[in-house]
């Protein structure tokens, strides 16, 4: 049936009423807009600028120079000849006990210097070789000194050499340096004259030291051992052995000092140019005139040393010695030494000198025809030869450290044995 159209009418109104009504009631809902309305973007957070941080200034690069020590040099001349000041120079000295070890420096070694944009010098660094350093750092107006030493590895090497011309080629031919030479004959400087006693056919046989350092060789300074001379046939042997004390010197087998209380030459390998005569004919005055000492040749500047610890009784120049020394050795013994270029530094009448401290240099005043050192021994105011008067023997290893000496040294005098007996078991073994 059909509906009358008043109610249509009324139907539709209530039906517009309504939807009025649910769409006003959806644009009220908070949690209907909040689901259909993108909500608000928060206001941002203002942030601080970046603080713009000036660079700390560049420390200025301080640019190493690095210079070789000079044969005359001391470090006065190697200050100046680098610009380095006076001031400077007199800091390092009094920086302490390290100071004082460059006041000493050798040909050879070598320094670094450090110096800021001014000039001054702010570290300094003085090598003695790869193993020994000295350094000095300025702090404020002074420097403060520091020793570096490396410690290197010690293998025991054994080597054996034949004479023929002398020790220094002897020791060339096994691939060892003159340093080594001089080291093995002032072992045996008391008993044996490497210049003049040595003839074709000595042998040595020496246990020593070799050192390593980042594992390659450095040198052949290591200490040595033992060693064993055959000169002339005569068998010298000598063995190291540092006491309770820490002293340190050579020994024969059964304890017996290899130092005597005279060295039997004051100068090292040099030649004699002429011997001790008694009947010499003088070679300026054509004339026989006793020659009561002996002449060692040797180029101007070789160093001179004392034969024996003494006292300075004179220090003074003549016509006819020009440059002279004399050192006496307590009541009866006297050594002289003449025709020096020049005295050693700060050596003075009235000083105690050690033995093989250096007093002088060979030179040519006086009475001389060229470069050479006269040297003289006297015993109880008599002329003798230097080379055959009899020297006084150091004490002996005393009673308390013969045990331990007997300890140690056995064991080294055994493996320089092993060492000799080696070459001939492996030939044997070849055969």
């Amino acid at each position: 049936m059909a509906m009358p159209k008043r109610h249509f009418v009324i139907v539709a109104l209530l039906g517009v009423t309504l939807a009025g009504v649910w769409i006003g009631a959806r644009a009220v809902d908070p949690h209907a807009a909040a689901a259909n309305v993108p909500a608000a973007a928060a206001p941002p957070v203002p942030v601080a600028a970046p603080v713009a941080v000036p660079p700390s200034p560049a420390k200025p690069r301080r640019v190493p120079v690095h210079t070789a020590v000079r044969p005359g040099d001391n470090l006065s001349t190697i200050f100046k000849r680098h610009g380095l000041t006076d001031r400077d120079l007199q800091l390092v000295l009094d920086s302490g006990p390290l100071g004082k070890r460059l006041e000493t420096i050798q040909p050879g070694h070598e320094f670094e210097f450090e110096r800021d944009k001014q000039g001054k010098l702010v570290h300094l660094k003085y090598r003695l070789g790869r193993l020994d350093t000295v350094e000095f750092e300025r702090v404020g107006d002074a420097f403060k000194g520091a020793s570096v030493v490396r410690e290197p590895e010690r293998h025991t090497t054994y080597t054996h050499g034949v004479i023929e011309q002398s020790l220094f080629l002897a020791c060339q031919r096994i691939g060892l340096g003159d340093n080594f030479a001089q080291r093995l004959a002032r072992i045996f400087q008391w008993d044996i004259d490497f210049i003049l006693d040595t003839r074709a056919g000595d042998e040595f046989h020496v246990l020593y030291e070799d050192l390593h350092l980042d594992g390659e060789r450095i040198d052949d300074l290591g200490d040595i051992l033992v060693a064993e001379v055959v000169n002339q046939g005569d068998v010298y042997t000598a063995v190291r052995y540092e006491d309770e004390a820490g002293l340190i010197n050579y020994y024969t087998p059964t304890g017996e000092n290899m130092h005597k209380a005279f060295l039997r030459a004051p100068v090292d390998f040099t030649r004699i140019s002429s011997d001790f005569n008694r009947r010499r004919k003088h070679p300026l005055w054509k004339s026989t005139m006793p020659h009561l000492g002996i002449d060692y040749a040797a180029p101007t500047g070789t160093e001179v040393r004392a034969a024996g610890a003494g006292k300075v009784k004179a220090k003074s120049r003549t016509a006819a010695n020009g440059n002279y020394i004399v050192i006496q050795h307590g009541q009866r013994y006297q050594t002289k030494y003449l025709h020096l270029s020049r005295f050693a530094r700060d050596l003075r009448v009235g000083q105690t000198v050690r033995q093989g401290q250096t007093i002088g240099y060979v030179g040519a005043t006086g009475w001389a025809t060229g470069a050479h050192l006269h040297y003289e021994f006297l015993v109880d105011g008599v002329h003798r030869n230097p080379r055959t008067v009899d020297l006084p023997p150091a004490e002996r290893i005393g009673e308390a450290e013969q045990r331990n000496f007997e300890l140690k040294t056995s064991l080294l005098l055994a493996e320089l044995q092993r060492s000799k007996d080696a070459p001939v078991v492996a030939l044997e073994a070849a055969r």
